[in-house]
């Protein structure tokens, strides 16, 4: 099993907006734009796609990346976007601690398989990675775990100095505190080559006195920019003033937009799905800068209110926003809209929570004026390293088989471990046994539904009673098998660990850098080589 795909349908926590979208999106239609998966989709998105100010975007970006210490094919791709014919294929994510949760290296592999795939198809397109520098959730970034040697997810963290307490990330700096944060990170991980690599890398991007945005994008630089992967730190004066025309319409139509999103989020929720942000009656998608804080701009019946407190006037936030641009920074639902006045964008590769709050943000881009580009799904994996393939094996387990629980997977090591032990088939005839019991009640149900059919009602809860005690003998046995055996014990808890750690999916809760400390940035080549373009699956890849 050197890659194995697993339908979104059966994968954990998948959304019932996301399950329709990637299979039913007729059903979510309304919400979107284009469907995801049809080619046609891309050539109208870029039909629709026009900025006027691609010359002052290349001279930014070029600055920008520069500073990162990008490779040229990355610089090459910026000089592409000046051409009114390049179009972005956009992905972005919080600057989290040494690049966050391995599904951030996923999001920036998909952008780039889907750039080359539309420029094959005559619509030329370059990578962008939106750095969200402007967040200022910094508890959410500030700290990472990877594996130890027993699976088990060993964490660390290293916050920095915030000039305010509210202040957006980018605006952090770090403190001395990074280098013991770095080196109890070298200790976690095996020695050899790929370590060594990495250590470069965080240690030269990861310095004290570095802000987050900085040291993020220097470390994604490194890692990405010989796929021409544009890096795009937003929490800058000349982005803010490309963008300033989204903030003018939103200070200027402010109850009108929180009338959209009201309806939109009500209009989701009559549809059987979930608003992901939410939306209050005296929600704006505004935020601005107050004491070094980013405070939000709340509507109190007509009147605009900084933090709830201060009253303004739209004069006076137009009146800030032409001589301070920076100081206006956008929520999750208006800040895509931000994204797409800056970047002639094409698509966003988007994360299944992202899916669901560009359904919101489409009410945004209405209001506007203006198309959201295509939506596509990010790649998916669960990695397996080969000693966990082996277990694997041993014991005929499944990724599934984790995410089911650790009774279920207790059992089916339970069932393989006892017969390799001279216990042959006591989970067949477990199994045997219970449809044994289900044929003889049947018979028992025909007869009593003859003679009384009042009595069905006790023989169903008699049924489900044995029912439930069969399992229950069958969970106690497995129980004892694995406690008798510390191997068992051991193998079970691994694998519960490495494909379920935290009972959540293994790339939202372990870093990247723990598989590229591993297997070597050559990892990355193979990811980039099993994202699929066209079929909406988590793949699981050994490595």
């Amino acid at each position: 099993m050197d890659c194995a795909s697993i339908p979104y349908s059966r994968v954990p926590k998948t959304s019932a907006l996301l399950n329709d979208y990637l299979y039913h999106f007729e059903k979510v239609s309304r919400f979107y734009n284009h469907p995801p998966y049809d080619p046609a989709s891309y050539k109208a998105a870029a039909a629709g796609t026009k900025i006027s100010h691609r010359k002052k975007l290349s001279d930014i970006l070029l600055h920008q990346n520069r500073e990162f210490g990008a490779a040229e094919a990355a610089l090459a791709n910026i000089r592409l976007l000046e051409k009114g014919d390049t179009f972005a294929v956009v992905t972005g994510q919080q600057v989290g601690l040494f690049s966050g949760p391995a599904f951030t290296l996923y999001k920036a592999l998909t952008a780039v398989k889907l750039a080359a795939s539309l420029s094959e198809q005559g619509i030329r397109c370059v990578p962008v990675f939106w750095l969200a520098t402007e967040d200022h959730d910094l508890e959410e970034v500030s700290h990472a775990a990877v594996f130890d040697e027993q699976y088990g997810l060993a964490g660390f963290a290293s916050a920095g100095v915030r000039p305010a307490e509210h202040c957006s990330v980018g605006c952090v700096k770090f403190s001395e505190e990074i280098t013991a944060t770095l080196d109890k990170l070298e200790s976690l991980l095996p020695p050899g080559e790929p370590r060594e690599r990495l250590m470069r890398d965080l240690r030269e991007s990861y310095a004290p006195g570095s802000g987050w945005g900085q040291a993020f994008g220097k470390l994604m630089a490194r890692i990405f920019s010989r796929w021409g992967v544009i890096l795009l730190d937003p929490l800058d004066e000349e982005i803010h003033r490309l963008a300033a025309p989204v903030f003018d319409w939103a200070i200027s139509d402010t109850p009108a937009l929180r009338d959209r999103l009201l309806k939109r989020s009500a209009d989701l929720v009559n549809a059987g799905y979930h608003a992901q942000v939410h939306v209050g009656e005296d929600s704006t998608p505004l935020f601005v800068a107050r004491n070094g804080n980013r405070t939000p701009i709340r509507l109190r019946g007509d009147e605009l209110r900084i933090d709830e407190t201060e009253r303004v006037s739209p004069a006076d936030l137009r009146t800030k926003l032409n001589s301070s641009p920076i100081d206006f920074t956008a929520n999750a639902v208006m800040r895509p809209l931000v994204q797409d006045t800056v970047l002639p964008t094409v698509a966003y590769v988007a994360g299944p929570s992202e899916l669901t709050y560009f359904a919101q943000a489409q009410a945004v881009y209405g209001g506007f004026g203006r198309e959201m580009p295509a939506i596509f799904p990010r790649a998916a994996f669960t990695l397996v390293d080969r000693r966990v393939e082996r277990w694997m094996d041993k014991y005929q387990v499944t990724v599934e088989d984790a995410w089911a629980g650790r009774e279920h997977l207790r059992q089916k090591i339970a069932a393989a471990g006892l017969t390799e032990g001279g216990a042959q088939g006591w989970s067949e005839r477990f199994d045997a046994s219970e449809q044994e019991l289900v044929q003889v009640l049947d018979r028992m149900r025909r007869d009593v539904k003859t003679l009384d059919p009042t009595l069905l009602d006790a023989l169903t809860k008699i049924e489900d009673k044995m029912k439930y005690e069969v399992e229950k003998l069958r969970g106690k046995i497995s129980r004892a098998a694995v406690q008798k055996s510390d191997l068992l014990a051991r193998h079970e808890e691994s694998l519960a660990r490495f494909l379920w750690p935290n009972k959540d999916l293994q790339e939202r809760e372990v870093s990247g850098i723990c598989f590229l400390a591993r297997a070597g940035y050559e990892l990355l080549d193979r990811l980039l080589e099993q994202t699929q373009l066209r079929s909406p699956e988590h793949q699981v890849l050994v490595y």
